[in-house]
């Protein structure tokens, strides 16, 4: 039988274990938190991606819409491929609750730029709506990449 004494003796020392937790947290985040800067072309990129997405959606028909648009995303998913190699590591997992808000305010940017988009298709001209969702697509990217940058700035100093 073990005595009060010598199981105390054995007990982890409760700085050591703060440490371990400290540095799992490092391990878990530093992927979302370090990488380099984002090129400022990047939300102009996104803003012509969108609105080339919408004037394919609205004027084309047929079997060339459905190649301008898989044209489209390949152009997206080979950004994001760009994107993975240039940071060396990509996210993954459940981001840190601090990235929460702007991914979520993001999102509903985003659904947002589209609805207005589509409305201003149907009630104005596909131009306008082009228009509408290049400029929106790149002012909810700009806003979402200095954001995201603030927060992973806090992180990054949280956690050194």
């Amino acid at each position: 039988m073990v005595s009060v004494m010598e199981s105390m003796e054995s007990a982890p020392d409760p700085e050591a274990i703060r440490n371990q937790l400290r540095d799992v947290e490092r391990g878990e985040l530093v992927s979302w938190v370090v990488y380099p800067p984002t090129p400022i072309w990047w939300p102009v990129l996104f803003g012509l991606w969108a609105a080339s997405f919408a004037l394919a959606v609205g004027l084309l028909d047929g079997v060339v819409r459905s190649l301008v648009q898989l044209a489209t995303v390949l152009v997206l998913f080979t950004a994001v491929a760009w994107d993975r190699k240039r940071r060396g590591t990509y996210p993954s997992g459940r981001p840190p609750r601090e990235l929460t808000r702007p991914m979520l305010l993001m999102v509903l940017g985003c659904v947002a730029v589209a609805g207005t988009g589509w409305a201003v298709g149907e009630q104005v001209d596909v131009w306008w709506a082009a228009v509408v969702v290049g400029l929106g697509g790149f002012g909810v990217v700009a806003w979402y990449e200095h954001e995201y940058a603030a927060v992973a700035a806090r992180l990054r100093e949280r956690l050194s």
